[in-house]
């Protein structure tokens, strides 16, 4: 057992618009986002189910079989293998749970999801 406190805990910079939180059991991570209009995450598919809640804001995420919006109060569960992106359309703060346990997470191999790959020529 293990209590975790997030008024405690200081969030990652995934980005400079996501930040994460995380709680790690040992078959599950659970995370608290805190994500600024206009951050996208790239496509992607994991071997994790995922729900997400939305708790503030608007998230919309992109599946092969069609886009689904988000809003205040509303889950999206993710099946294992589902090739899905996303992009925040208003400041969003949700819970993010999947199970198995998320590695990425812990290692920051996930981080050039959230990155955009032409950031670096717009200073060009």
């Amino acid at each position: 057992m293990h209590v975790y406190d997030w008024n405690l805990m200081q969030p990652e910079a995934v980005t400079e618009l996501y930040r994460r939180t995380v709680a790690q059991g040992e078959k599950m991570s659970i995370a608290r986002l805190e994500v600024t209009k206009g951050s996208s995450t790239r496509s992607h598919r994991h071997e994790n189910e995922e729900v997400i809640i939305l708790l503030k804001g608007c998230w919309r995420f992109h599946f092969v079989t069609g886009d689904v919006m988000l809003r205040p109060n509303q889950m999206l569960t993710i099946t294992p293998g589902a090739e899905h992106s996303s992009e925040v359309l208003e400041d969003v703060v949700a819970i993010d749970v999947c199970s198995p346990a998320r590695e990425d997470w812990l290692t920051g191999a996930d981080h050039t999801l959230h990155n955009d790959p032409d950031q670096c020529l717009w200073g060009v």
